[in-house]
């Protein structure tokens, strides 16, 4: 089922009800600044199963985390030297996926070797909703192996719409995917470059 939101002010009552399917181990397709994302609450083990179950991945391969604002973003990894903390302000909201070390708050399956990916998408839905939860979801693009992109709600509905309990159509993402920075060690380590543009 499709659910059509106005891409720049997400009305509130279609909000709420996507928080309420969310919190029901829900299971959406969402777009992102970069592309569609599947997602559900990262709190929901059950849920997550069934995500890993639809992109038949390796469960031991963490998916992301996305956040509201730097506030969420900063309870999900230790603590930021300042360094890494300037980088971030100029990085987020945007088309970047962030390695960090993870914080006790981050459930064991969303992490590898205790270092997490954290997103702040620049899409007003995605903060908007997770705003909402006042929790994160999880980010995973919806492509699955060896399959072309799937960049519109109605190619979502058609091809995963079965497996998924809403499909949200609210703006068209870029169809490229966000870059990755790993910030763990001393120096900025560029992993894929996406949408993004590295250095910043």
């Amino acid at each position: 089922m499709i659910l059509t939101l106005h891409p720049e002010t997400p009305q509130v009552r279609h909000l709420e009800r996507i928080v309420e399917l969310l919190q029901r181990d829900g299971v959406i397709a969402y777009p992102t600044d970069t592309l569609f994302g599947l997602g559900c609450l990262v709190s929901r083990k059950k849920a997550v199963d069934r995500i890993q179950l639809l992109k038949g991945r390796d469960p031991k391969k963490p998916m992301s985390i996305l956040c509201s604002d730097m506030e969420m973003f900063c309870r999900y990894t230790r603590h930021l030297e300042t360094p890494t903390f300037r980088i971030l302000k100029q990085m987020l909201p945007g088309p970047y996926t962030v390695l960090l070390p993870a914080s006790r708050e981050v459930p064991r399956y969303l992490q590898n070797k205790q270092v997490v990916g954290l997103r702040i998408p620049d899409h007003p839905f995605c903060r908007a909703l997770v705003a909402m939860l006042g929790e994160p979801i999880i980010t995973t693009s919806a492509a699955l192996p060896d399959q072309p992109v799937l960049n519109t709600a109605w190619e979502l509905e058609e091809e995963l719409g079965h497996a998924l309990d809403l499909v949200v159509d609210c703006g068209q993402p870029l169809g490229v995917p966000s870059t990755i920075v790993d910030l763990c060690g001393e120096e900025p380590i560029l992993v894929r470059q996406g949408a993004g543009p590295w250095p910043v």
